[in-house]
């Protein structure tokens, strides 16, 4: 990493150093701690320690006006070229400090802003350093103290109606009516429960799409035990991921650390409400399993790069902080596999994955330009192939877009290629997609195994709202 403090003063880029591009010799300029000092020895001069004297002060004999005016020519030159090579030098400089995250700039490109700040910090989590210092962590009881007044608990209030029939006995003639009246009523009860992260003072707050899926109303118990009524700002159930806000200020919002600087094996913490707000708060301590880990939503066929952990996770942990040893929120708690002779398998989004997805919630309350191809199944490997008797590459389980099913493409085929990429693993398609907009057309080399049958189609890709 590039060091403004102690760069070497030679000019153009020359590995982690700069020379003089203009072609001068190393010693021609002499770095003095706080500034450059230009001494170019070699001009027929003499050198006395660090100051240059010019030939005219020591050749007597010298026409007196071409030796001036070749030291003002000199003097410009000299100028000219140390003012290039501090201004090398601080580009050289600022350029270090975006790359490590200390300034930060907003990309051209983008007209979405971001909705919260991810600090990607100068030491990587692979330092060997043993200080805490150093590497800038915390104990964990520090940890706690910080992320904890960040994590919220997040109760999902459902409408439930019922109806009641009452009869009315007999008429003021005597006889039996038989009018029933059916009376109708609404109750609005808590359905669920789960976490949230504060991404802001004013009251942003992340979450799981889940959490919030289907809430008549929402309400938010912060650690001090404060209530607040909450407004789903926007919800991306391909992601599972929400933002809700609550009207209020001031609030203690989480810091968040950049996750691709994760490394298996890392300490992490887990904050949540693991079954409700009974249990709010609740930390748990653990490790880094594995990065990376491919979680395909069933419902919609997205698949995601997620962060696999064994700090135990709970069903109202969804939507809690996974936090790493500097306090920063590196992913946020989604799901665990919850099945007999499993233990220790939870799954965090990474926060680098969150980032945009939040950020066009916040802006647009859905998520812009995001292609999906409308098919949900799997990876067919060389050892399946041969078992099933059916080529490599993406089974089909079902369609969700009928402009697949309209390309004449059924449930049970396999897809081999997609435009000139071939289907070699489980994210060939997802990955090929992610670089597409809703409206292109791609081209599919599809086989049927249950007749042999092998055909191209053209698909127009859906776009995925999560809405």
């Amino acid at each position: 990493m590039y060091d403004p403090l102690n760069q070497k003063p030679d000019g153009g880029d020359n590995g982690n150093y700069y020379t003089n591009g203009a072609g001068r010799q190393a010693d021609d300029t002499v770095w003095n701690g706080d500034c450059y000092h230009y001494s170019n020895p070699s001009s027929g001069g003499e050198s006395s320690g660090d100051k240059y004297i010019p030939a005219s002060a020591t050749d007597v004999s010298a026409a007196p006006s071409k030796p001036r005016k070749k030291h003002t020519f000199r003097k410009i030159l000299a100028g000219v070229l140390t003012c290039l090579i501090i201004s090398a030098g601080s580009i050289a400089g600022f350029t270090a400090l975006v790359n490590n995250g200390t300034i930060k700039l907003n990309s051209g490109g983008s007209s979405t802003t971001p909705a919260f700040t991810i600090t990607k910090n100068s030491e990587s989590s692979a330092s060997t350093s043993a200080t805490a210092t150093a590497t800038g962590e915390l104990t964990k009881q520090q940890v706690a103290k910080k992320i904890v007044p960040g994590v919220v608990c997040i109760q999902n209030f459902q409408t439930s109606s019922s109806t009641g029939y009452s009869t009315f006995g007999f008429g003021t003639d005597g006889n039996q009516s038989g009018d029933s009246d059916s009376d109708s009523s609404s109750s609005v009860s808590p359905s669920s429960e789960g976490s949230g992260i504060i991404a802001s003072s004013d009251g942003y707050i992340i979450t799981n799409a889940h959490v919030v899926s289907g809430a008549s109303s929402l309400k938010v118990i912060l650690s001090t035990g404060a209530t607040y009524k909450a407004t789903l700002i926007g919800s991306d159930s391909v992601t599972d991921l929400a933002l809700i806000k609550i009207d209020a200020t001031g609030l203690t919002a989480a810091e968040f650390g950049d996750s691709s600087s994760l490394q298996v094996a890392d300490t992490v913490m887990a904050v949540g409400n693991p079954g409700g707000v009974e249990l709010n708060s609740t930390v748990t301590v653990g490790y880094i399993s594995a990065l990376n880990r491919s979680i395909t939503n069933s419902e919609t066929g997205y698949t995601m790069k997620c962060i696999q952990t064994d700090a135990a996770i709970n069903p109202g942990n969804s939507g809690g902080a996974l936090v790493n040893m500097k306090g920063q929120v590196v992913g946020i708690n989604s799901s665990k596999i919850a099945a007999t002779g499993y233990e220790g398998l939870g799954f965090a989004i990474p926060i680098n994955t969150v980032q945009p997805i939040i950020s066009q919630l916040k802006q647009y309350g859905y998520v812009k330009d995001r292609a999906v191809l409308g098919i949900t199944g799997g990876y067919i490997d060389k050892y399946d192939s041969q078992f099933y008797s059916m080529p490599t590459g993406f089974y089909i389980n079902s369609i969700t877009s009928s402009k697949v099913s309209k390309a004449g493409i059924q449930k049970g085929d396999v897809i081999t290629k997609i435009d000139d990429t071939s289907v070699t693993s489980s994210n060939s398609l997802s990955s090929y997609i992610a670089t597409k907009k809703p409206g292109e057309t791609v081209k599919l080399s599809v086989t049927r195994p249950s007749s042999g049958q092998t055909f191209t189609a053209s698909v127009e890709l859906s776009q995925a709202t999560g809405k």
